[in-house]
């Protein structure tokens, strides 16, 4: 997507932001990803990046997938628009909910928050746990979706809740105080790499 939304946020560490043009080492590596991570930029998409998490449990890594999508909608109303985005996504056939609530972004938005499990495909397919966050930028037609999915479906009130707190960090105004440092190379950039 061309024109990016004036959105500003921030991730927690151990999150690595990539675009098409940096995936380039892992269609060397694993030619067999390169179909399914140009997918993650089709349909609106205009930000990914990679978690990894260390789980308690086993002392694991596990994977997320954060995404920013946009679409463009004839709503107006902030409040209408998260609404229907509950109502859409409880609807969805292959989507059980765990939650679904309306709460704010940027401290006036209205936003529809969703946690589950989106199952791929039919019966017995391969299962997911799914957090979003879906909002309407005030003054512009575009409706926003931040999407948090992992496999991992024990930890999946962990992700909704960075999710909750990467939702806590939404801003339409660009920040006036200088960003805090980065935080040391994440192990993402070194496995890709």
């Amino acid at each position: 997507m061309d024109d990016r939304p004036q959105l500003w946020f921030r991730l927690p560490p151990g999150y690595q932001e990539f675009d098409p043009a940096g995936l380039a080492p892992i269609r060397e590596r694993a030619p067999e990803w390169a179909y399914a991570l140009d997918e993650i930029f089709r349909h609106g998409t205009f930000y990914a990046a990679l978690g990894l998490h260390r789980t308690d449990v086993y002392e694991e890594v596990t994977t997320s997938l954060f995404i920013l999508s946009s679409t463009r909608t004839l709503v107006s109303d902030p409040q209408v628009a998260a609404a229907r985005a509950l109502i859409s996504r409880e609807r969805w056939a292959h989507w059980t909910a765990d939650s679904c609530e309306l709460r704010t972004v940027a401290r006036t938005t209205a936003a529809a928050f969703t946690t589950g499990v989106l199952r791929c495909g039919d019966e017995g397919s391969a299962r997911v746990c799914q957090a979003t966050c879906t909002f309407l930028v005030p003054g512009d037609p575009t409706l926003i979706t931040a999407t948090l999915t992992s496999t991992d479906l024990t930890q999946a009130e962990a992700y909704a809740e960075i999710l909750r707190a990467v939702a806590n960090t939404i801003s339409f105004e660009e920040p006036k105080h200088a960003p805090a440092p980065r935080q040391p190379t994440s192990r993402i950039a070194e496995l890709i790499t």
